[in-house]
């Protein structure tokens, strides 16, 4: 089973499949945004699943659990995936960290004929300037037409969604299960269980796959070294930090370095 936290090697993606998508559960610090201009796409997006027909849309907010569902072989979709970082937008939008929508699906008639040339214009290949643009664009329109909504965990997930923003807050700083469990006073193993059953990974890779995307951030920005950038994401060495980044990227920090340009044009 695929991990639940996912990494992305740039801010912004866009990805044009032929095919109705299919992968698990998974969550990440992403703006999502699913445009079905041709088949269909099922989706589950946090406890309810959706079907996505033609000319539908969904947009997934930032730490919200989902997952896409196929039956098999549907080659001749058309399913556009735009993925960007809320960081890429700086002040054009409000702060959506806590707010959800009222309804993540948008049906093919509340979208008008601008957001739907924006949505098809906006595909793989384009410059880097040229996508973001229509990404704004469409995110505009997005947010006309859907309600916002602000994010109250429900109870059963509530210690969960707590621990994970602490994390979020706190993971260039020294932190192990025992740090965790004395701040919600809670046990150790009850830590390990929920690493192992809501995340499918131990906490030490889930803080791995948050220091690297850090990580990757310092060196797509700036020009720290990366004895620098380690220590600034929180690994405790410059070993370790090769180590993860290796781990989540397949690469090591310096060969993603030199590969800024390509990755930056996926």
């Amino acid at each position: 089973m695929l991990p639940v936290y996912e990494i992305r090697k740039s801010d912004l993606t866009i990805k044009q499949n032929d095919y109705e998508l299919s992968f698990g559960e998974h969550m990440h610090k992403y703006i999502e945004i699913v445009y079905v201009k041709k088949g269909r796409q099922r989706i589950k997006i946090e406890r309810t699943e959706y079907e996505l027909g033609e000319g539908c849309a969904a947009v997934i907010f930032p730490d919200t659990l989902h997952a896409y569902f196929s039956d098999g072989d549907t080659r001749g979709s058309d399913i556009r995936i735009i993925m960007a970082s809320p960081r890429l937008f700086g002040n054009l939008f409000p702060d959506l960290s806590a707010m959800r929508p009222d309804a993540p699906v948008i049906d093919a008639g509340r979208i008008n004929d601008e957001l739907r040339f924006a949505l098809n214009a906006a595909k793989p290949g384009l410059s880097g300037n040229i996508r973001f643009s229509w990404v704004c664009v469409i995110m505009s329109y997005i947010l006309n037409i859907i309600r916002l909504e602000t994010r109250f965990p429900d109870p059963i997930s509530d210690l969960t969604y707590k621990i994970t923003k602490y994390i979020e807050k706190n993971f260039m700083y020294d932190i192990s299960r025992k740090t965790i469990a004395d701040e919600f006073n809670v046990s150790e193993c009850y830590i390990s269980k929920i690493f192992s059953d809501r995340f499918k990974m131990n906490l030490r890779n889930y803080l791995g796959a948050l220091r690297s995307e850090y990580a990757a951030g310092l060196i797509r920005t700036t020009d720290k070294t990366f004895t620098e950038i380690s220590q600034d994401a929180g690994f405790g060495s410059l070993r370790t930090f090769n180590r993860m980044f290796r781990m989540h990227y397949g690469m090591a920090p310096n060969e993603y370095k030199r590969n800024i340009v390509k990755l930056n044009s996926v």
